[in-house]
C-alpha cells in the first residue's frame, strides 16, 4: 500500500511523507510490523513499551492505536493496517 515502515531507520512514511510518531507510537508499530501475523494484547504490547517512570494501563494502549490509526489509515472505521482481533488483540494488516 502507500505505508512504508523503515525499522532500521525509525520512519514511517503514508503516501510519499513523513508521519511523525511520538516514541511510544513508534514502538507500538514496529512491533506489530515485526511480528505481522501476532495478534498482541494489550498487556503484551504494555509489556514492549513499558517504562519504569510510568505507569501504562491497558487503555492507554487503546489511545495510541487510536492515534496511530489517525495518522496512518485512511478510514479509521475501516482500518486496513492495525486491526483489532476479538476486540481484545491487535495486529498488523499490511504487507
Amino acid at each position: 500500500g502507500d505505508l512504508i515502515v523503515d525499522l532500521a531507520g525509525y520512519k514511517v512514511k503514508k503516501a510519499g511523507k513523513e508521519v511523525n510518531l511520538t516514541p511510544t507510537e513508534y514502538k507500538i508499530l514496529f512491533a506489530l510490523c515485526k511480528y505481522p501475523t501476532k495478534a498482541f494484547t494489550r498487556d503484551e504490547l504494555i509489556n514492549l513499551i513499558g517504562n519504569d517512570d510510568l505507569d501504562v494501563y491497558d487503555r492507554t494502549i487503546d489511545s495510541h492505536i487510536k492515534n496511530l490509526r489517525q495518522k496512518i489509515e485512511d478510514d479509521t472505521k475501516n482500518p486496513v493496517y492495525i486491526l483489532t482481533v476479538h476486540g481484545i488483540r491487535y495486529r498488523f494488516g499490511g504487507d
